[in-house]
This record gives C-alpha cells, structure tokens and sequence, in this order.
C-alpha cells in the first residue's frame, strides 16, 4: 500500500509541475486558447449553455458536448476569472487514482492496479497537456475507471458472500473465496449473471456507472465506443428477468448528464450528431460538411485502406515511443492482455464486461476521425490524438492485475517495484518529461504538492473511522485552507496570466497584452491564428464579448467571409469596439502564417482607428459603422485565400 500511494503521490507531483507552469504565465495549450477556454467564458458571460458559439469557420466544434466547458464556465462566473479552471483536472486525476484503487480492491490487488493506472496517467498524452488546463482527456479516463470500478465492486461483494440465508461473508470488500491460479475460466455472462448482486444494488450500480459514463460523453465524444458497448452489455451481467430495465436504468443516467448537448444539436442543426451526412441512403440534416481544418483521416485508414511499412514507421511508431516511453510495448501489451484475460478468465461478469469495453474502446479509437489527420500519407495529428486512446488502456492496465496467474501474492512485492522503475522510466525518458523541465517548475513544491494531493484525503479516511463528524471538520479546514492560499496568490496568477513575450505565435502577445486588463469590450477577430489563440482576448475578468467574423449559415453552420463589404456589414450588426485582424494559419503546415485580408478591407474607413500593429497582426478601435460601398475593387473577393493577395499590406 505504502509503495502504490508513493507511485500515486509521484504522479501527482508531475502534474503539479503543470500547475506551477500554469499558475507563472496562463494556459496555453492549443485547445484552450482555441475554443475550451472561449465555450467557458460565453457561459459565464450569458448564464446560459444553449447557444452555439461559433469560434472559428473550419471546424465545428461548437457542436461538442460541454459539460467540462461548464465546469469551468461555472468557476469563472463564481470567481470572476478563470482561477479555478487550473485545479479541475486536479479533481479528475483524483478520481482516476481512487477508481484504480477500487479496480483492484475486492481482489486483493488494490496496490497493483492504482501502480498500473498511475503509468497510464504520467505519459506524454497526459502531463503536458492535462495538468493545470481545461484540457478535456482526463474526465473520460477518470470517469471510465469509474464506471468500471463501480459494477466490479457491485458485484465482487455479492460473490463474497457464501451460498445460503446468512448475508455476511468475510471481512468488507474482502472475498472469501482463495485466489486459485490455477482455477478455470468462469462460466458465461449469462449463466454468471444470477451471483451479482441484489436487484436494488445492482440497479444502484448500473445507475451510478451510467451517470459517470453520461459525464464523460457529455465531455468527450471518443469516449461514445466504450459507451455504447457498455450500455449494449450491461443487460448481460443481470438475470434475464430484469434485463430491460437494467438497459434502461443505465441509458437513463447516460442521458441525464449527456443528453442535453445533443438535444441541443437536433434543435440548433436538425441532427444530434451533425457530423453524420447520411445513413444509408437517407440524408440527414446539418451543416453538411466535415472538419476543414485538416484531413480528417482515421488510422484504420492507414491500416485498411493505405497500409504502408515505411509511414508506420516513420509517423506512428516514432510518435508512440516519445509519447509512452522506451516501455511502450509493455504498456499497450499489458493492457491488451489485461483486456483479453479479463474477457477470458473474469473474476466476475462484472470483469468481462470491462474486458469487452477495453476491446471496443481500442476497435473504436481506430476509426474515430482525426486519430491520424493531416495529408494523405502524412498523419501529422497521430502523435498528439493518442491521448484518445488512454481511457481503453488505463482500463486494460487495471484489469491486467486482477489475473491472479499472473498477480498471487508472493509476487506482488517484486510487481510493485518493477512498477514502480516503469513509472519513473515513463516520466522521465517519454515526452512528459518536459513538464518536469519548465522554467517555472519547483521540484520540491512539486513534490510537496503531490504527497498533499494524496495524503490529506487518506488523512480524512483515516479519521472517519473514528467519526465522520472529525473527518467532516478535517475536510472543511483542508478546504478553507486551500481556499485561503488561492485567494492570497490570485494576484500573482493573474499578474502573471498572458504577459510574458514569445508565449503566443504570429504576434499576438502584444494584442493579448492589450486586452489583458480590458473589461466589457465587444472584440471582433478575424484571421484563423487569431481564432486559434481568441481565448487571450477575453481579458482577466473573462467578461469581453469575443467573436470570430463570419457567416451565421442555417442549421448552425458558420462559414467564412469572402467579401469586403458583407464583412464591414457583419461588423456594423455585431456593434463592436474593437477589430482584431490576425494571418491565416494552416493547420497542416502550422509553423507558417500567410495573409488574411481583413486587416486591408478595413483600412481606409472613417470610422476605424488602427491603435496597434505588430508583424501582420492589427487592433482597430472600431468608432462608428463602417460604409460597405466603401470597399474598393482591388479589396473585394469571392474568397479569403483570393483576397489575401490582393491586400498585401495584410
């Protein structure tokens, strides 16, 4: 135990260098900047998670369920600013570390699975770009774990219990059965399915799960694989009589907590899933168009359709190495193996299931798009969307360890160890690494900071035995006292938030800087980098109203603007202050900006002022309403590509 909240503790320390980062200059990972953090401030500023806030004409992510952009847009209404959006991953880290724990613990091997998750968690798809952002990874691995962990319990108690009317067996959350190495497989889920537990507990569970599952798609639609699966198998760990209701008590919870976004779709674009053009030969509602931004190639693309030695070497293989550590094998391997072996020999039906979940988590990240966007034959996005698949095998690591073959006791010492060097090979020699070598990094807070981050909660564990009136008061100091310590630093964080040099591309930082103390200003941006880093816009106070200039389409589509004068005209409608014009940035060649025109099309009305310019960025305070018949012949275009060359002062 003592060696598996180390490995906890350790973890927890690497994403506090993350926090630290944040906490000296902001967030700025590219999600956040781009639309996490802008989603979060419209609901602040409006009270309101109903309206499609448009943030950039190549994607549509205004289509995505928001439940984690809720989170946050909840802490910056309560706070003013986005102080709490660094700790919530926090939060979600704490989960995932509980519900590994818990994977493990009717069996025994509660040590083993929380080292085996905690190795999942401290890789390159995690630290960078979880630790201390808005990032939205985190709550699906957390929330699968916990969804798992709740049924394997749920059930696991039942079959503690011995056959016949006395209801209690060993000790709590102890089985009394030995582990038997040697046993054989157990029989089918179906035929399992009467040792679960009683109908009012196993409806608890089923309900439990399926709200956490419900949270996780309603934060992140690659986690829809491991959820559909589960929902299809949940009727098979129950008896036959109660299978319908199992379905519909988890569906239930799933929609609870998920539902509304894509309700929210059907009524906004006429599709709850406007992604989906057709089916069969129906078609469907919609904008009727994909994600522009890149090539949207899957990599069962790359295996089915274009298989190709010397690209997997080259694209995939390389990225897997540096994001998951010279042990990438045994990570992968392990957690299809533990997948296979729970599916195999499960300990429960319970187990199975989590088994097949893992499976169809892994069968359906291959196909999810953008696992391997870019151009054809050159899956650029690979490296950094593996981070979808860190659910399916953090689930499969924490499964792995329930194979008593391969876990019985007198191997559990030398298991943890060798865990343990895996853990510190992962951080240190995998792109995680880096988080450790920020300029901004204290490894000593660090390090202080994660064993708080553990050690207070089995603090309060402990004194909840002795009476939950101690632990409660225990709780609420703990609390009070990071209260305390976030209110006294806020002034650093938000001293420090967007104002170093260098920090945003294509020279944005002096508009950043600009807006930074700003408050109540309607900001126009136009130009995809500006897009794409928006979120610095919104001012400390997150209350500056930002849009991205484009064209409000029917069934929530929204497009670019391709001419001078309806692009003065959607200025005048949108009464603004102030125009923030920026280049276009590709995303697959993204080192490079070239000239967007909107910065030209302005430039000569009465009524716009150029306050700043920096390189092919330009703030405009905006002082009446532009004259659309303005626009000279040379500035008009049937689109922006064509317009860039012809406003070469842009």
């Amino acid at each position: 135990t003592v060696i598996a909240l180390a490995a906890a503790a350790f973890v927890a320390a690497h994403w506090a260098t993350g926090l630290q980062d944040v906490w000296a200059r902001g967030m700025l990972t590219f999600d956040t900047l781009w639309y996490h953090g802008p989603f979060a401030a419209r609901i602040a500023e409006e009270g309101s998670v109903w309206g499609m806030h448009f943030t950039d004409p190549l994607y549509l992510n205004w289509f995505y369920p928001e439940n984690s952009e809720l989170h946050h847009g909840a802490g910056g209404a309560l706070f003013g600013g986005d102080l709490f959006s660094p700790l919530v991953n926090f939060g979600w880290l704490g989960v995932a570390l509980l519900a590994a724990w818990c994977v493990g613990r009717p069996y025994g091997v509660a040590p083993l699975s929380l080292t085996a998750v905690a190795i999942a968690l401290d890789t390159g798809p995690m630290v960078p770009r979880e630790a201390g952002t808005p990032a939205t990874d985190m709550a699906p691995v957390a929330l699968l774990l916990a969804a798992a962990a709740i049924l394997i319990n749920a059930w696991a108690a039942r079959q503690s219990r011995p056959a016949g009317p006395t209801p209690e067996g060993g000790p709590e959350g102890t089985p009394t059965e030995a582990p038997d190495e040697g046993r054989t497989a157990d029989p089918p889920l179906a035929d399992r399915s009467p040792s679960g537990p009683p109908p009012a507990a196993a409806m608890g569970a089923i309900l439990t799960a399926g709200l956490a599952i419900g949270i996780a798609l309603g934060t992140k639609l690659t986690i829809s694989g491991a959820a559909a699966v589960m929902a299809v198998g949940i009727p098979f760990i129950v008896p036959p009589g109660v299978r319908r209701k199992a379905f519909g008590v988890f569906v239930g919870g799933v929609a609870a907590v998920a539902g509304f976004w894509f309700l929210r779709n059907l009524i906004h674009a006429g599709n709850p899933l406007p992604w989906l053009r057709e089916i069969g030969p129906i078609d469907l509602p919609g904008p009727n168009r994909g994600l522009e931004g890149r090539d949207d190639f899957t990599v069962a693309h790359y295996i089915f359709d274009e298989p190709s030695t010397n690209l997997w070497s080259s694209y995939f293989l390389k990225p897997i190495q540096n994001l998951l550590g010279p042990l990438w094998f045994l990570i992968l391997g392990g957690s299809a193996g533990g997948a296979v072996l729970a599916v195999w020999r499960p300990r429960s039906p319970a187990v199975r299931l989590a088994g097949v979940v893992t499976i169809a988590a892994a069968i359906a990240y291959l196909f999810t798009p953008l696992t391997a966007a870019g151009p054809e034959g050159q899956p650029l996005a690979f490296g950094i969307n593996l981070r979808y698949l860190v659910p399916g095998f953090a689930l499969g690591l924490a499964l792995l360890t329930l194979e008593p073959r391969l876990t019985p006791e007198r191997l559990r010492l030398p298991l943890l160890v060798g865990g343990l060097i895996a853990l510190f090979f992962t951080s240190f020699y995998s792109d995680a690494d880096v988080a450790w070598d920020g300029d901004f990094v204290s490894v000593p807070w660090a390090l202080l900071i994660g064993i708080a981050f553990v050690g207070a909660p089995i603090a309060l564990a402990l004194l909840a035995r002795r009476g939950a009136a101690l632990a409660g008061v225990a709780g609420a100091a703990i609390a009070l006292a990071v209260a305390a310590i976030g209110w006294e630093r806020q002034d650093d964080y938000f001293a420090n938030r967007y104002e170093r040099p260098d920090e945003f591309r294509f020279q944005l930082d002096e508009a950043v800087r600009w807006a930074k103390p700003s408050s109540d200003l309607r900001i126009a941006v136009a130009g995809t980098s500006g897009a794409y880093n928006q979120y610095g816009f919104y001012g400390d106070d997150l209350d500056n109203r930002v849009q991205y200039i484009g064209r409000d389409l029917p069934q929530a589509d929204f497009r670019a603007i391709g001419d001078c004068s309806l692009f003065r005209r959607t200025l005048n409608e949108g009464d603004y202050d102030y125009l923030v014009t920026t280049p276009k940035l590709d995303l697959n060649d993204p080192a490079i900006a070239t000239p967007s025109p909107e910065g030209g099309w302005v430039k000569g009305d009465p009524a716009v002022e150029q306050i700043l310019r920096s390189g092919r960025m330009s703030v405009f305070r905006i002082t009446g309403e532009l004259s659309p018949e303005g626009c000279g012949a040379n500035r008009r275009s049937a689109s922006p590509e064509a317009a860039g060359s012809a406003a070469g002062n842009q």
